[in-house]
């Protein structure tokens, strides 16, 4: 060999020493890591069983009475056998600690486990508080999916899908269905500010046909309560009552204004103005169910003071020459049959006219004249009324 290679294999000799060398730290400094650790875990379960294996240790006491058994067993012998006084005195006095420590400790285990029990129920009624909130969480997140299902299919949906969550809404429950009619029918919610808004005729037609499957849930919703005789009738009346009112105030506006946007040769969708005629009708059935609920908690004053207006305006509108001229006909019809006839809350949806014994033009005529008295002679034209109803 060359003495260059020589030096190589030196050289690469030296390094494998050195590295050699620093392997042997690293391993003798995580020996002497794992030993401190060892060393430190040894120290706590030692320092724990110091302090809890004392308190359950009665050798002590056992231990410190036999030396002083012994201690004082020494003067039943010779006199000059006997103990010294100090070692009298201090067996005595050991025992006598080891009594007390015991106590004191057996008095601390029981305090400990007292706090463990204590705690642990603690503990239990912390966990079921937080279960509580995650679960009233859930049901808010789930109440808004609701709330956002519902809006859509009322408001983005087609006909039948509105249909049908109208037939959900009715099914609801009335204090859930209650804040969507009151919210919906807040005039301050789709307050119109411009002449163009007022003028924008399709919009405010859409905005009957959305009221009209709200109307068609409400109407429902007090139908199968009113029929179901495990019902109160004063519970049902208190439920439905003031959405039933709402809805009155709200087409004492809206109805006139459709009947205006209906009138002479206004070109309508044949689909919205079908959706409209619907509206139409359910109000008229709206205010049947109000009626019927009304006489049954003695509150009829109250229903003809808020029908009135609705029928002053509606008889001052052009109802011949219109297109939704039929369907406010049957809606008008409706409502006179239910006052020609009273009939039970819990009768029938629709009104029999042959168990009353009135044929349709005796029920009309006694409708408007229920009308007249209770509302008043000078409230509307009632003979118009009467003869625009009978010849649609």
């Amino acid at each position: 060999m060359t003495p260059e290679q020589v030096g190589q294999l030196q050289q690469q000799l030296y390094a494998a020493q050195v590295e050699n060398e620093q392997l042997r730290n690293q391993v003798a400094q995580l020996a002497q890591t794992q030993q401190s650790k060892k060393d430190r875990r040894d120290k706590v379960v030692r320092g724990g069983g110091r302090l809890l294996i004392p308190l359950l240790d009665r050798q002590k006491v056992v231990r410190s009475f036999g030396k002083l058994a012994e201690t004082a067993g020494s003067f039943t012998g010779p006199r000059e056998d006997w103990a010294p006084r100090d070692d009298v005195l201090g067996d005595s006095r050991r025992f006598l600690e080891a009594l007390v420590r015991f106590a004191v400790r057996r008095r601390m285990l029981l305090i400990i486990l007292s706090l463990f029990a204590a705690i642990i129920p603690a503990i239990q009624i912390y966990l079921v508080v937080q279960q509580n909130q995650i679960i009233e969480n859930q049901n808010e997140f789930l109440e808004i999916q609701v709330y956002d299902v519902v809006s859509r299919s009322m408001t983005e949906g087609d006909r039948n899908a509105r249909l049908m969550t109208g037939a959900l809404l009715s099914r609801a429950n009335p204090a859930f269905l209650a804040g969507v009619v009151e919210e919906a029918f807040d005039p301050n919610v789709s307050g119109v500010y411009s002449a163009a808004g007022v003028e924008a005729s399709r919009r405010r037609l859409q905005d009957a046909v959305f009221r009209g499957y709200l109307v068609q849930a409400v109407v429902r919703s007090a139908q199968r309560r009113m029929q179901d005789p495990n019902s109160p009738m004063g519970v049902v009346a208190a439920q439905m009552l003031p959405m039933l009112r709402i809805i009155v105030q709200d087409a004492t506006g809206r109805v006139p204004e459709v009947i205006r946007l209906g009138a002479g040769d206004a070109k309508i969708d044949g689909e919205l103005a079908e959706q409209v005629d619907g509206y139409l009708v359910k109000v008229g059935e709206a205010m049947g169910v109000y009626g019927r609920l009304a006489r049954s908690q003695g509150e009829t004053a109250a229903y003809f003071e808020d029908i009135g207006p609705y029928l002053t305006r509606v008889s001052q509108s052009k109802l011949s020459t219109n297109r939704f001229s039929k369907a406010q006909a049957f809606s008008l019809e409706v409502l006179l049959f239910e006052l020609a006839v009273e009939p039970d809350p819990r009768d029938a949806t629709h009104v029999d006219l042959k168990e009353a014994g009135l044929s349709p033009e005796e029920a009309r005529a006694k409708g408007i004249e229920v009308l007249r008295q209770a509302v008043g002679a000078d409230a509307a034209d009632w003979d118009a009324l009467a003869k625009y109803v009978e010849g649609a």
